[in-house]
């Protein structure tokens, strides 16, 4: 079982070893502090942030047996967590920390959100789209009540990623599953409106909700992960609800379209120093197969259903090149990690958002 837990976690690299992008190349701290959200280089965010749920949590990183699945390892988790370096942990704060080694805001070590340990993570295991806004309202207070905040001149980055336990656990419960689409667009929006109304020099990041074919599709499940599965997503595995998959994709379908079109509304992007980017590369997520067909679990925590701390460094491989993708081009998919990383260049230095894209392509 070592072995496994081995496998579970990323490459190492040594210390002499240089990330993929140079940290004083064209991503390197702006001279002067950007007023404008479109003219954010990496080293210009000052304060991270994530609203979520156990994907963002990081319930199961670091689980050898499935008991584990309750532990939260907030600093492994790809948006938000900022223990070690990527040599250990490749995360969205472990890259920034290059260029900017006073990013504050990331999860520390294993904790749970209450503790300080978590600093500006907010996401909850269990938690759904109805939870987000007050995670919003408990962000907000943690940056205000902070002294290592300067709520006016900080730029923050704040990533959402939400819908699993919407999927899994709640929408077949509904008297009309059809209108859980409907009711994440209204959370959403209210959501979005508190983030952009009470936080300065803010970029929100939307992870697009994961979708639940990934677990439909895995073959050769070991059988704690059948019972795991029964559990956390009966909505999909549960004996009474298999025949009603189809309708259940079609909400998830029409969910995603929600996230897409709410990115779009003009309300989001008319302010010069706040907007939200959608980063798709969840949406056609598959895992890994072997040459039997059989899925490559070490992506995958112990429950087949959370991330191992190898699936958080694909994630973020994956996502730091979403966020450099021009808006309307991005990867809607994960390849391997350590494949392929963009890089910040001089013709595009900036984080891509909807508004510098088509200026930059």
């Amino acid at each position: 079982s070592s072995d496994l837990k081995r496998n579970r976690r990323q490459q190492q690299f040594a210390d002499s070893d240089d990330f993929f992008c140079d940290p004083n190349g064209p991503g390197q701290r702006s001279e002067s502090v950007p007023v404008s959200v479109h003219k954010l280089r990496p080293g210009d965010i000052d304060i991270i942030g994530a609203i979520g749920d156990s994907l963002t949590a990081g319930n199961g990183g670091m689980a050898t047996n499935i008991l584990h699945i309750v532990m939260e390892n907030r600093g492994i988790t790809s948006p938000i967590g900022g223990q070690g370096t990527w040599r250990q942990f490749l995360t969205i704060p472990n890259i920034l920390k290059l260029y900017n080694p006073k990013l504050y805001g990331y999860s520390l070590t294993d904790s749970h959100s209450i503790q300080n340990a978590s600093r500006f993570n907010v996401a909850e295991m269990g938690a759904m789209s109805r939870d987000t806004a007050y995670q919003a309202r408990n962000l907000i207070h943690r940056m205000e009540t902070n002294p290592n905040v300067d709520m006016e001149k900080h730029w923050k980055i704040i990533f959402f990623l939400i819908g699993a336990n919407d999927f899994c656990m709640d929408m077949c419960y509904l008297s009309k599953p059809t209108k859980t689409a409907k009711k994440h667009e209204e959370e959403l929006v209210k959501t979005l409106r508190i983030l952009r109304d009470n936080l300065p020099r803010t970029m929100v990041n939307i992870i697009m909700s994961p979708t639940i074919k990934v677990l439909t599709n895995l073959r050769g499940k070991p059988a704690e992960c059948i019972t795991a599965h029964h559990i956390e997503c009966p909505c999909f595995f549960s004996l009474t609800r298999k025949r009603f998959q189809k309708l259940y994709f079609g909400i998830i379908d029409a969910w995603k379209r929600v996230q897409e079109d709410v990115v779009e509304r003009e309300e989001f992007h008319n302010k010069t120093d706040f907007t939200v980017n959608l980063q798709p590369f969840t949406d056609e997520l598959s895992m890994p197969t072997d040459e039997f067909g059989n899925t490559d679990f070490s992506y995958m925590s112990t429950d087949c259903f959370h991330f191992s701390q190898k699936g958080y460094a694909r994630a973020t491989n994956a996502l730091w090149n979403n966020l450099l993708e021009p808006h309307g081009n991005k990867t809607r998919f994960w390849k391997k990690e350590f494949e392929e990383f963009k890089c910040p260049t001089e013709e595009k230095p900036f984080i891509a958002t909807k508004m510098n894209s088509w200026r930059a392509c």
